[in-house]
C-alpha cells in the first residue's frame, strides 16, 4: 500500500495498536480492576495472575473494543465474538450501573499504578518506532485519558502538543468535528486513521475521511468489513510517508 496519492490536510490517529502496542496494560488494568485486587498486583504477580483463559478471551476481544466500557465483556462472556455486532450485542446485555461502576474503577487503578509504579507500567507499552518524528502535525483521537497518553509519549520522547490530544473519547465524531473547525477545512480534508473498523465506518459515514490501520488490533473479518463499506486500508509505512512534516 502506498502513501496517500492526494495528503490530507489534517490526520488524526487512533492512540492504542495504532501508535502504541498497550494489550498487556490494558487487560493488566481492567482484570485487576474487575476483581478488586490491590494495586501491588500490577507489579507482583502482575501478568501471571491472570488465568489464561482470561487472556485469551481478553486478546482475542480487543479488536472489537472501541473504549474503558467495552474491556468488561471478556471477564463476563464464555464464548468469544465473532464479529463487531456480535460483540456489541454482548455489551448491551450488561447493566448500564455495572458498566460504569467497572469503567471508574478501572481509570481509578490506572491512575494509581502511573503514579506508584510509573517505570513498571510504561514498560507494558510498547510504541511505534517507525512514527517516531512523525507525530508533530498529527492530532490524537482516543478512547485512553490524556495524562497516560502524556506520559507515554513523553517517555518515548514523541513530542505533540497537548492541544492537539483529544482523549477518554467513546465515540470520536466530536473531536474530528473540533478539528475541523480549528484547522478551518472541511470534514473531508480531516482523515481519521483507526485499527477498530466501525471507529472507520462512523467517522466516514460523518463526511470524514478514514483508513484503516492493518498493523493494530484486528479481527479476521475486518478486512471484508472494510471492502463492504468502502474504507481504505493502509500500512505503516504508508502513514509515515504521508505525515511528512508540512510545507511551513
Amino acid at each position: 500500500m502506498s502513501a496517500l496519492t492526494t495528503r490530507p490536510r489534517v490526520f488524526a490517529l487512533d492512540f492504542d495498536g495504532v501508535i502504541c502496542d498497550s494489550l498487556q496494560e490494558g487487560l493488566l488494568i481492567s482484570w485487576n480492576a474487575h476483581t478488586h485486587a490491590p494495586v501491588e498486583a500490577f507489579v507482583a504477580p502482575g501478568l501471571a495472575g491472570v488465568p489464561p483463559e482470561v487472556t485469551d478471551r481478553f486478546t482475542r476481544c480487543r479488536p472489537f473494543t472501541r473504549h474503558f466500557g467495552h474491556w468488561l465483556v471478556p471477564f463476563v462472556i464464555s464464548s468469544i465474538p465473532a464479529t463487531h455486532t456480535e460483540f456489541a450485542a454482548r455489551y448491551d446485555e450488561l447493566p448500564e450501573q455495572t458498566i460504569k461502576a467497572f469503567t471508574a474503577t478501572a481509570a481509578h487503578y490506572r491512575t494509581q499504578v502511573r503514579r506508584d509504579h510509573p517505570d513498571r507500567w510504561l514498560a507494558h507499552h510498547r510504541v511505534q518506532p517507525r512514527l517516531r518524528g512523525s507525530l508533530t502535525d498529527a492530532y490524537i483521537v482516543t478512547a485512553r485519558d490524556i495524562g497516560s497518553v502524556r506520559q507515554i509519549l513523553d517517555a518515548h520522547a514523541m513530542g505533540v502538543d497537548d492541544g492537539r490530544i483529544f482523549g477518554s473519547l467513546s465515540d470520536k465524531q466530536d473531536a474530528l468535528r473540533t478539528i475541523a473547525v480549528r484547522e478551518a477545512v472541511e470534514p473531508a480534508d480531516v482523515t481519521l486513521v483507526d485499527d477498530n473498523i466501525e471507529n472507520c465506518v462512523a467517522a466516514q459515514a460523518a463526511g470524514y475521511n478514514a483508513r484503516w490501520a492493518t498493523w493494530g488490533y484486528t479481527a479476521t473479518a475486518d478486512r471484508a468489513h472494510a471492502i463492504a463499506h468502502g474504507i481504505t486500508a493502509i500500512s505503516i509505512g504508508a502513514l509515515r510517508q504521508s505525515l511528512a512534516p508540512r510545507p511551513r
